[in-house]
């Protein structure tokens, strides 16, 4: 499962999820500003609450909008 962990009204974590959408992907939006255990998730996978943060194991990730990054990460799964 793709997780995505943003936050309303940042403009990088929307173009991640329009891109997903695009691309059919299915991914989970984990707001980090209304679940402070989703933001101690996005802290452990990142070291950082900067966001949008694009995993699929948990482990792997993107940070920001990096297109080729993100098919890199899907290529995987």
């Amino acid at each position: 499962m793709v997780k995505v962990y943003s936050f309303d009204g940042c403009p990088w974590c929307d173009k991640v999820k329009k891109y997903l959408t695009a691309r059919g992907v299915e991914y989970e939006v984990r707001d980090i500003e209304e679940n402070a255990d989703f933001a101690a998730e996005c802290e452990k996978i990142s070291g950082d609450l900067t966001v949008p943060v694009t995993t699929i194991d948990g482990k792997n990730f993107v940070l920001g909008f990096d297109k080729r990054k993100i098919d890199e990460l899907l290529a995987t799964a």
